[in-house]
């Protein structure tokens, strides 16, 4: 569902990360990580990463309220409690034994975990919150975890709580309706449950990572909690990061949000890196390019966690715990190989170490027939190594939104036009910045692991979309264009020009979308100048593609593969 607000937060930039998996296969991998914490040294990440996936199997079960669920939850407290001791839990085999003779269902609708995958939200910083709250109170606590996430983040609450010997259980909930303002309702057993904490005069305790930009999840869940009967100053969120119930977009965000009590970690385990130099936030411009004139447009609140290290030797990114860290290291070993990216290997907690790349950052200046054609190789070489099976896309919804939004003209096309048969992990940051010309004239690619499959749009798509963003970045002429498309056909066997239209509007359309969405969140001058520097870019790049639907729209609807229009406001 599209994010809507007023003004430019109208926009849909987010795509549904939800994905359809076999049941047998997400068990697999369970059992799998489950396992090697047998096999091998029990460290942190490893019992991290296997509770990460019995969060997310758990998560999918309440969903459909499987008659399995029991036997996930029972494994996933078993994995939160191993946390601190790092050590096999005494009933962790035989947890393992049970689930393996489950009978799970055959497909499984998956929800990434968002603050392990993309926000460099730590487990053990939420164990030593849960520890804080443990010595606040000596009732009994009531913890509820919002899906996804705070199915992991629950269990770890609960398991510090019970180490403190406060009597403690935990269910999950599941808010729905629009993301800006969600509702819950209790099931009859979760009502139940509830009625039960409060006959133990216990201590309500919502955990999920955020809030997010409306805070409604957590409103929802502590509403519905007042209409059945606990008193308010007996509920606590526990979130991931401080925050201002000014910047919420629920519904009378800052009266409701003020009712409640609300906490978060203070961040601790990162503090191994406090002796390195952090460039999050948009700040890695201040080092790398110089003159703000220069600085491209950033959404600062979700670039990734990041730092130089002291000796400028390596960049340490934040890249996802678990099988999400474990996808992109695969991705930039495979880059590194292929001489197309840094060396890259694991630094422990969620981040990837890359190599320090000498040299200079491209401009569009600097384009030429040899550059040209290593964007060209690049472009064959992951539409040949990151392919990916088909898979639902949100393109053409993304697509149709937007262009509503921005342009007020509605089309009505065909759903094959950007549904692409031949899925990529893709780049998509394909600015010249992103380049980098070392001493000896080699030009490598840097960050270029993440953003083609996280929770931004486009995901996996075809390689039409990374070859846009190059023609659109670059600034490319009618002869360039032509050059490197007709380079990358050569080169793949694929000839992307059918679609390069297409492909080439959407991607203005969202990178237009995603620019004025991140506008309204930045407070520094710097950042909101790049912003408008690159919306007025791809506006006036979006308008003469559009313009011939004011004389000729039949024509251009047929050369663009769009069947059929029609103008919003006739």
């Amino acid at each position: 569902m599209p994010n809507q607000s007023a003004g430019d937060a109208n926009f849909w930039v987010f795509r549904d990360g939800r994905r359809n998996v076999p049941g047998s296969s997400v068990l697999s991998e369970l059992l799998g990580a489950v396992e090697g914490l047998s096999d091998h040294p029990i460290t942190p990440n490893r019992v991290i990463s296997a509770l990460i996936r019995a969060g997310e199997l758990e998560s999918a079960l309440a969903d459909i309220d499987s008659s399995s669920l029991g036997l996930v939850e029972q494994l996933t407290n078993e994995l939160a409690g191993m946390l601190r001791a790092c050590g096999p839990g005494p009933d962790l085999r035989t947890l393992a034994a049970n689930l393996s003779r489950a009978v799970l269902p055959e497909s499984l609708v998956l929800s990434p975990p968002e603050g392990f995958a993309y926000y460099a939200l730590h487990p053990m910083d939420f164990a030593s919150l849960a520890e804080v709250t443990a010595a606040t109170s000596s009732r009994a606590a009531a913890v509820i975890g919002i899906r996804s996430i705070g199915t992991s983040l629950s269990a770890i609450v609960t398991a510090a709580l019970r180490s403190h010997g406060r009597l403690t259980e935990r269910i999950t909930v599941r808010p729905t309706g629009h993301p800006y303002n969600r509702e819950l309702q209790f099931t009859p057993l979760q009502l139940e449950w509830v009625h039960r904490q409060q006959d133990l005069s216990a201590d309500f305790l919502i955990v999920d990572e955020g809030p997010g930009r409306s805070g409604s999840s957590f409103l929802s869940i502590g509403e519905a909690l007042v209409s059945a009967g606990v008193a308010r100053e007996r509920i606590m969120f526990l979130g991931s990061r401080p925050v201002d119930p000014s910047h919420l977009c629920a519904r009378n965000a800052v009266s409701r949000w003020n009712h409640f009590r609300f906490t978060c970690p203070e961040p601790t385990v990162y503090q191994r890196f406090s002796n390195d130099l952090y460039i999050g936030g948009g700040i890695w411009r201040k080092l790398f390019i110089s003159g703000k004139a220069k600085w491209p447009a950033c959404w600062p609140q979700m670039e990734r966690f990041k730092f130089l290290s002291r000796d400028e030797a390596s960049i340490l990114k934040f890249e996802g715990f678990g099988r999400f860290g474990e996808e992109v290291l695969h991705r930039a070993q495979r880059l590194a190989g292929a001489g197309f990216g840094p060396s890259a290997e694991d630094a422990g907690d969620g981040m990837i170490r890359y190599s320090m790349v000498p040299g200079n950052l491209l401009e569009s200046a600097d384009l030429s027939t040899a550059l040209l054609d290593r964007i060209a190789q690049y472009c064959a070489f992951r539409k040949r190594e990151f392919s990916v099976p088909e898979q639902p896309s949100q393109l053409v919804e993304m697509f149709r939104f937007n262009l509503l939004q921005a342009f007020e003209i509605d089309l009505n096309f065909d759903e094959e036009v950007l549904a692409s048969k031949n899925p990529v992990l893709l780049d998509a940051r394909m600015q010249p910045h992103e380049w980098i010309r070392q001493p000896d004239g080699r030009v490598v690619k840097v960050d270029a692991c993440t953003h083609g499959d996280d929770h931004f749009f486009p995901g996996p798509t075809d390689i039409a979309w990374d070859l846009a963003g190059a023609i659109v970045e670059w600034n490319l002429d009618a002869d360039a264009t032509e050059f490197l498309l007709a380079r990358y056909h050569r080169l793949a066997g694929d000839d992307p020009r059918p679609r390069i239209s297409v492909f080439t509007l959407a991607y203005l359309l969202f990178r237009l979308a995603y620019c004025r969405m991140a506008k309204t969140t930045v407070f520094e001058a710097d950042d909101e100048l790049a912003l408008q520097r690159a919306i007025s870019r791809y506006r006036a790049l979006a308008e003469p593609r559009l313009a011939d639907f004011q004389t000729s729209p039949i024509a251009v609807a047929t050369k663009l593969g769009f069947p059929n229009y029609s103008r919003a406001a006739d």
